[in-house]
């Protein structure tokens, strides 16, 4: 199933000519969780990605629905 990833902070320099305003295609099984998609984006849980979709922060176990827009924010740390 395709879904539209954006993503954000230094994510979107993974990819060439990632544009943020239109994101990009990913194709992931059906049922795919957060965890599979960010695994397949090569996004490890160390490097702090945060992942919304309708407003809603999805926790890593949660399904991906077929055509959603998934955004994917890097957690800023520091003080």
């Amino acid at each position: 199933m395709k879904v539209r990833v954006k993503l954000y902070g230094t994510f979107g320099r993974r990819l060439p000519n990632y544009r943020a305003s239109k994101g990009v295609g990913v194709e992931i099984p059906q049922g795919a969780s957060v965890r599979d998609l960010l695994t397949l984006l090569e996004i490890h849980e160390s490097q702090g990605g945060v992942v919304i979709m309708d407003g809603r922060i999805l926790k890593r176990d949660d399904p991906i629905p077929s055509g959603g827009e998934v955004q994917i924010f890097q957690a800023v740390r520091g003080g």
